[in-house]
């Protein structure tokens, strides 16, 4: 009876699987393109396996993926926009200066119902929205979490007797330790490099701005002459004053190595340096928060940036395909388990899942994951252009002795000035 009953089943299995086949066949194949920035390295290869394992669970969908550099991206997709026909999903970097002139030319999807629809805002860390957004329009979904931290020797740190600083004022207590012991203090450099001069100085405002300074600034158009910035700003002259940095840290210099080799204690970096950690397991580093000053009323915030966004073509034919990856891409513990083990970064699901990821890795889980720590978009995130400007050298300038406090405030508030004339800062800004 058995086999009578298999065999009646294979018999009729031929003309049961036919009718899958036939209707797969007869359905529309849906493609999607998608032109992102991972032309090779471990977040080309966490891209490719996403997008794998997403045509395997939709396989009435395929995905064209274009990857090229960013500068060919940029180049090519203005073009792209100017003939019509761009791709579905780009991936780039979203600032308010990047991409608000697309947006302000209709070229970008406003997914302000989107992220209502997917619940994003409830999984994803709030920088995803925070950063691509202007004017009740959020134009892009954030992803590759990037925060900065306090990394330290701790090797140096227990010889000296230096527990983790709470403060940013302890934190100079420590710096004039570490300098007494014949140690360099700081790995960083204040030099020809943007992202030198913007990162360390986002850091250093957050631990003394509140919320509410920041608030202004961000959002309102406020002016930078404020009594946070200006203890930010006199921080760090103190520690340029004070030889915390290294000799003429106005001279382009490789801050891994610095760190790495032991000579200094200390390096304000964020966790793209976590791979330079586990390549460096003779030096035994700790990861901290960045500690907000004992006069920020709220504590401080943590600095994050996102390594780019999805964005979707607003002449896109397959809307709802784009929405429905970029949400298995970003709102997935699968997904984000490939982020972090594949392609080395943080994915911003805020959600639980699993990932194999060495103690620094999971250092920076922790804190991003900490709901005591407030987490801000960083300035490079939403500044206008001119603002950006004065921001990528101000550093240096600071360190040449070309500013002071109330040099540095004049000038960042004419370049606001400048930008708020042009319509590119989130308080100026507006949807055509």
């Amino acid at each position: 009876m058995k086999k009578r009953l298999l065999a009646g089943l294979a018999a009729t299995g031929l003309i049961v699987s036919m009718i899958p086949v036939n209707l797969v066949a007869a359905q529309e194949q849906t493609t999607l393109e998608i032109w992102d920035m991972f032309t090779d390295g471990s977040l080309a290869a966490a891209q490719e396996a996403i997008i794998a394992k997403f045509e395997e669970e939709n396989p009435n969908i395929k995905i064209e993926r274009v990857p090229k550099d960013q500068a060919t991206l940029e180049e090519t997709l203005k073009a792209a926009f100017m003939a019509g026909d761009a791709p579905d999903i780009v991936y780039l970097e979203a600032g308010i200066g990047s991409a608000g002139t697309y947006v302000q030319a209709g070229y970008y999807e406003d997914l302000t119902e989107v992220y209502e629809e997917y619940g994003w805002k409830d999984t994803l860390m709030s920088a995803c929205w925070e950063i691509p957004s202007a004017d009740n329009f959020i134009w892009g979904v954030g992803n590759e979490m990037e925060t900065m931290g306090l990394y330290v020797n701790q090797d140096i740190f227990d010889e000296l007797g230096l527990d983790q600083p709470q403060t940013v004022e302890e934190l100079t207590e420590d710096m004039q330790i570490i300098k007494d012991a014949g140690y360099q203090v700081l790995a960083n450099t204040l030099d020809s490099q943007w992202y030198n001069n913007m990162n360390f100085l986002t850091t250093i405002f957050y631990a003394f701005m509140p919320q509410e300074d920041i608030d202004d600034v961000m959002n309102n158009d406020g002016s930078w002459d404020k009594e946070s910035v200006r203890a930010a700003v006199e921080c760090v002259i103190d520690w340029l004053d004070k030889g915390y940095f290294p000799s003429h840290p106005e001279v382009d210099g490789d801050q891994e190595n610095m760190f790495f080799s032991g000579d200094a204690a200390i390096w304000i970096t964020g966790n793209w340096s976590v791979g330079a950690v586990n390549e460096h397991p003779d030096i035994h580093t700790s990861i901290y928060p960045f500690p907000g000053s004992e006069t920020c009323s709220d504590g401080g915030s943590q600095a994050n940036f996102t390594g780019g966004a999805y964005l979707v073509y607003s002449g896109s034919e397959v809307k709802e395909t784009a929405y429905q990856f970029i949400d298995f891409s970003v709102n997935n513990p699968d997904t984000a388990t490939i982020w972090a083990e594949t392609g080395g970064t943080m994915p911003p699901y805020t959600e639980e899942y699993e990932a194999d990821l060495s103690p620094a890795g999971e250092a920076i889980v922790e804190y991003l994951g900490d709901d005591s720590l407030q987490n801000t978009a960083g300035l490079n995130m939403w500044l206008g252009t001119n603002a950006f400007e004065f921001f990528s050298k101000a550093g240096q300038n600071l360190a040449i002795g070309a500013l002071d406090v109330d040099s540095f405030i004049s000038e960042a508030d004419a370049a606001r000035e400048m930008d708020i004339q042009s319509g590119l800062t989130k308080g100026s800004f507006k949807v055509n």
